[in-house]
């Protein structure tokens, strides 16, 4: 027998996939473990089905307050040593709560968190390629992880509530509000483990327009904002180093591409830039390419190169209005002075 978990789900109208999440966690807990749930407003048949299942249940009865509420709540009525945070979309495997608790009392780490596994349920092209994606970045992520993920992740009770929680003052809807949650466990002292082995399959059925959306303004946005007020650790997962070669290489090919309209011969540097880029993005492709045909492979490789720009562009933009703001700061009390020194 392990260590007992409180097991903590955030869900809003989540009626298409909370039935068969929490019917896999049913089978993955042990007896002494206990189900909560969180129905932030839903208007569906959500805490019906949280009913059925036996799960505890807190109801937001007004507007949603997002998932970091959520959680923090159910943390608030967990009794157990570990808090186990799980998505309403994703359906774990019958062994993940074990390897979780198992590399928590090996390690003794803070936190840990898991993985998607590469059986998206959605075959709609970027479905496959969001999970795919998350995938294969945290089974290649270092075991000694700098942020956290609540899709599949489990906290020491007292020392979530040590820390404060989630900010879901900050994040008051589904952002990077675990990501925050990790660095501030770092910067404390707390290790926090990555654990490829503890597994979900991901139902969420992403369209283009949500994975640009949620990349963008849910991720690249305020994850830039962290970096630029000094507040990431180090580089970890999709900001290790070799990601960051990769947007630079994206950059590279479009810039010496539209160089090239006038200039033909820098076509020569966007071609040797893009054979890199390919290079340096095929052990994904190489995934990908176990559950895709060679058509949505070579669609996958364009969203990814798509993706490696726009996230190079958020960064950048953040980067620049940090700087012009503060040259702002330092020209604006000189201007005042001299101002008043001319009347």
């Amino acid at each position: 027998m392990r260590e007992p978990v409180s097991v903590v789900v955030p869900a809003h109208n989540a009626e298409a996939t909370i039935t068969p999440c929490l019917a896999a966690l049913r089978i993955a807990m042990q007896t002494n473990d206990e189900l909560i749930l969180f129905d932030d407003g839903s208007t569906d048949a959500t805490c019906q089905a949280a009913e059925h299942a036996g799960a505890r249940i807190l109801t937001n009865s007004s507007t949603p307050k997002g998932p970091a509420h959520g959680r923090n709540r159910g943390a608030e009525l967990a009794t157990r040593r570990y808090v186990l945070f799980v998505d309403a979309d994703v359906i774990i495997h019958r062994d993940a709560i074990d390897h979780l608790v198992k590399e928590l009392v090996r390690t003794g780490a803070a936190a840990a968190f898991g993985s998607y596994d590469d059986h998206p349920r959605s075959r709609r092209l970027p479905a496959i390629y969001a999970n795919l994606r998350h995938h294969f970045v945290h089974q290649n992520g270092s075991v000694e992880a700098s942020t956290f993920w609540s899709g599949i992740g489990i906290v020491d009770r007292e020392t979530f509530r040590l820390s404060g929680g989630f900010n879901d003052v900050l994040f008051p809807f589904p952002s990077i509000e675990d990501v925050e949650l990790g660095m501030r466990l770092v910067k404390s002292g707390h290790k926090i483990r990555l654990v490829p082995e503890a597994q979900g399959t991901h139902w969420k059925d992403w369209t283009l327009w949500r994975v640009w959306h949620t990349d963008v303004f849910r991720r690249a946005l305020p994850w830039s904002r962290l970096i630029a007020e000094g507040q990431l650790a180090q580089a970890d997962l999709n900001l290790a180093g070799k990601e960051r070669l990769l947007a630079l290489l994206a950059v590279l090919v479009l810039s010496t591409a539209a160089i090239g309209i006038v200039f033909q011969p820098v076509w020569l540097v966007s071609l040797a830039a893009l054979a890199l880029y390919l290079l340096g993005i095929h052990p994904f492709l190489a995934v990908v390419g176990r559950r895709t045909d060679a058509l949505q492979l070579v669609g996958i490789a364009c969203l990814h190169f798509c993706y490696h720009l726009y996230a190079s562009a958020t960064y950048a933009s953040v980067m620049l209005t940090r700087r012009v703001t503060g040259l702002f700061r330092l020209v604006s009390p000189g201007r005042r002075r001299l101002t008043r020194s001319m009347e």
